[in-house]
């Protein structure tokens, strides 16, 4: 896959999840039904940290989300720790929306370089920025499906 390629991707990718915010309200994003961890706001914020956190750490760069953002939706955090005022819809949305720009312009020269360090999953090594984003991918479409998960068992309790 070369560098146009997958830069096209990210960009799908991020268009398909941005789809999760038609006909979703503040309310809706914070219902939890019994069984699932996290809520439709969790999972929109820890897609965006997720890649954040990919790109600019592996890439060196600084980071571009205030540092609460990784208190509400890091690894091992769940809404119901939450004791301050999350993000609303229409910011984690804009936030998403310019997040894939800014990798796109940044990261997408860079893609061949080598990571600041490896990024190992399962004892696989991902060297490259281009690699570590395209790990990113797959991340995201773990959420976007958490989210569907998410809208189903909502609309079963309400039917």
């Amino acid at each position: 896959m070369n560098s146009e390629q997958l830069l096209r991707q990210v960009e799908l990718v991020r268009a398909i999840t941005l789809t999760a915010f038609d006909h979703l309200d503040e309310e809706l994003a914070d219902r939890q039904p019994a069984g699932f961890p996290n809520n439709i706001r969790w999972n929109l914020g820890h897609i965006l940290i997720t890649q954040e956190q990919l790109a600019t750490h592996f890439a060196g760069m600084e980071p571009q989300l205030p540092p609460e953002y990784l208190r509400w939706f890091g690894n091992k955090t769940k809404p119901s720790d939450w004791t301050e005022t999350t993000p609303t819809l229409q910011e984690l949305k804009h936030r998403l929306q310019i997040q894939t720009a800014y990798i796109c312009d940044k990261l997408g020269p860079r893609l061949d370089d080598p990571a600041l360090k490896p990024f190992v999953r399962l004892g696989r090594e991902m060297t490259t920025i281009g690699e570590v984003l395209t790990h990113s991918l797959y991340h995201e479409g773990l959420h976007q499906g958490a989210i569907l998960g998410l809208r189903k068992a909502i609309a079963a309790r309400n039917g």
